[in-house]
Protein backbone atom coordinates (compact mmCIF):
# COMPACT_ATOMS: atom_id res chain seq x y z
CA UNK A 1 0.00 0.00 0.00
CA UNK A 2 1.33 3.39 -0.93
CA UNK A 3 2.23 5.68 2.02
CA UNK A 4 0.72 9.05 2.04
CA UNK A 5 -3.37 10.41 1.35
CA UNK A 6 -5.78 8.76 -0.50
CA UNK A 7 -8.91 10.00 -1.87
CA UNK A 8 -11.51 8.61 0.52
CA UNK A 9 -14.87 7.50 -0.91
CA UNK A 10 -17.12 8.33 -1.60
CA UNK A 11 -16.23 11.47 -3.35
CA UNK A 12 -16.87 14.85 -1.58
CA UNK A 13 -15.90 18.41 -1.97
CA UNK A 14 -13.73 19.67 1.02
CA UNK A 15 -12.89 23.33 1.95
CA UNK A 16 -9.33 22.08 3.91
CA UNK A 17 -8.37 19.38 2.01
CA UNK A 18 -8.82 20.96 -1.79
CA UNK A 19 -11.46 19.56 -4.69
CA UNK A 20 -11.59 16.37 -2.63
CA UNK A 21 -11.53 14.64 0.96
CA UNK A 22 -8.67 12.85 2.09
CA UNK A 23 -7.74 9.56 4.13
CA UNK A 24 -4.79 10.57 6.52
CA UNK A 25 -4.50 7.84 8.60
CA UNK A 26 -2.39 5.04 7.90
CA UNK A 27 -5.74 2.54 9.79
CA UNK A 28 -8.22 4.75 7.62
CA UNK A 29 -6.35 3.68 4.65
CA UNK A 30 -6.09 -0.18 4.86
CA UNK A 31 -10.00 -0.08 6.00
CA UNK A 32 -10.81 1.81 2.97
CA UNK A 33 -8.42 -0.55 0.81
CA UNK A 34 -10.44 -3.63 2.43
CA UNK A 35 -13.84 -2.21 1.63
CA UNK A 36 -12.78 -2.19 -1.93
CA UNK A 37 -11.68 -5.29 -1.95
CA UNK A 38 -14.56 -6.87 -0.46
CA UNK A 39 -17.23 -4.97 -2.38
CA UNK A 40 -15.74 -4.89 -5.71
CA UNK A 41 -17.08 -7.45 -8.39
CA UNK A 42 -14.64 -9.60 -11.24
CA UNK A 43 -14.44 -7.29 -13.87
CA UNK A 44 -15.50 -3.99 -12.49
CA UNK A 45 -11.77 -2.71 -12.28
CA UNK A 46 -11.12 -2.56 -15.71
CA UNK A 47 -7.75 -1.86 -15.64
CA UNK A 48 -7.28 -5.47 -13.23
CA UNK A 49 -9.99 -7.60 -13.95
CA UNK A 50 -9.17 -10.44 -11.20
CA UNK A 51 -9.63 -7.58 -8.88
CA UNK A 52 -12.08 -8.23 -6.34
CA UNK A 53 -14.42 -11.05 -4.40
CA UNK A 54 -16.96 -10.43 -6.41
CA UNK A 55 -19.45 -11.53 -3.76
CA UNK A 56 -22.99 -10.77 -5.70
CA UNK A 57 -22.09 -14.13 -7.84
CA UNK A 58 -22.74 -16.08 -4.57
CA UNK A 59 -26.45 -14.57 -3.61
CA UNK A 60 -28.88 -16.77 -5.43
CA UNK A 61 -26.73 -20.13 -4.65
CA UNK A 62 -27.57 -22.80 -2.08
CA UNK A 63 -26.08 -21.23 1.26
CA UNK A 64 -24.34 -24.41 2.10
CA UNK A 65 -21.12 -25.17 4.32
CA UNK A 66 -19.45 -25.76 0.68
CA UNK A 67 -20.36 -22.04 -0.38
CA UNK A 68 -19.10 -20.63 3.00
CA UNK A 69 -15.94 -22.34 2.21
CA UNK A 70 -15.63 -20.63 -1.28
CA UNK A 71 -17.01 -17.32 -0.10
CA UNK A 72 -14.17 -17.59 2.56
CA UNK A 73 -11.35 -18.55 0.23
CA UNK A 74 -12.03 -16.31 -2.47
CA UNK A 75 -12.21 -13.74 0.06
CA UNK A 76 -8.81 -14.93 1.42
CA UNK A 77 -7.33 -15.14 -1.67
CA UNK A 78 -8.15 -11.46 -2.37
CA UNK A 79 -6.81 -10.01 0.43
CA UNK A 80 -3.64 -11.91 0.32
CA UNK A 81 -3.26 -10.65 -3.37
CA UNK A 82 -4.27 -7.18 -2.70
CA UNK A 83 -3.65 -6.61 0.57
CA UNK A 84 -0.36 -8.10 2.28
CA UNK A 85 -0.13 -5.81 5.34
CA UNK A 86 -3.47 -7.46 6.99
CA UNK A 87 -3.43 -10.27 9.06
CA UNK A 88 -6.62 -12.30 8.98
CA UNK A 89 -7.95 -13.28 12.00
CA UNK A 90 -11.95 -14.71 11.40
CA UNK A 91 -14.41 -14.54 8.43
CA UNK A 92 -17.88 -15.34 9.12
CA UNK A 93 -20.73 -15.20 6.14
CA UNK A 94 -24.40 -15.05 7.06
CA UNK A 95 -26.92 -15.35 4.64
CA UNK A 96 -31.00 -13.71 4.43
CA UNK A 97 -32.54 -16.03 1.73
CA UNK A 98 -35.51 -13.70 2.21
CA UNK A 99 -33.64 -10.42 1.02
CA UNK A 100 -30.79 -12.16 -1.20
CA UNK A 101 -27.85 -10.61 0.73
CA UNK A 102 -24.70 -11.82 2.33
CA UNK A 103 -23.37 -10.17 5.32
CA UNK A 104 -18.80 -10.69 5.62
CA UNK A 105 -18.13 -10.12 9.26
CA UNK A 106 -14.05 -10.00 8.51
CA UNK A 107 -11.91 -9.37 11.97
CA UNK A 108 -7.85 -8.47 11.22
CA UNK A 109 -4.75 -7.30 12.14
CA UNK A 110 -3.18 -4.36 10.60
CA UNK A 111 0.70 -5.32 11.79
CA UNK A 112 2.55 -1.90 10.80
CA UNK A 113 0.04 -0.45 13.90
CA UNK A 114 -0.87 -3.06 16.19
CA UNK A 115 -4.85 -2.55 15.57
CA UNK A 116 -7.28 -4.83 14.95
CA UNK A 117 -10.16 -3.97 12.93
CA UNK A 118 -13.79 -5.42 12.56
CA UNK A 119 -15.68 -4.63 9.86
CA UNK A 120 -19.27 -5.77 8.19
CA UNK A 121 -19.84 -5.59 4.88
CA UNK A 122 -23.54 -6.33 3.45
CA UNK A 123 -24.02 -7.23 -0.28
CA UNK A 124 -27.22 -7.60 -1.57
CA UNK A 125 -28.77 -7.97 -5.54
Amino acid sequence: MADGYNLKLPLKVDSVDGPYILTKKYNENVKQNVKMIILTEKGEKISNYDFGCGLKAFLFEMFEDELVDEIDEEIRSQLIAYAPYIVVKNIEVTSNLDMHSLSVLLEYLIPQTNATEKDIFEVTS
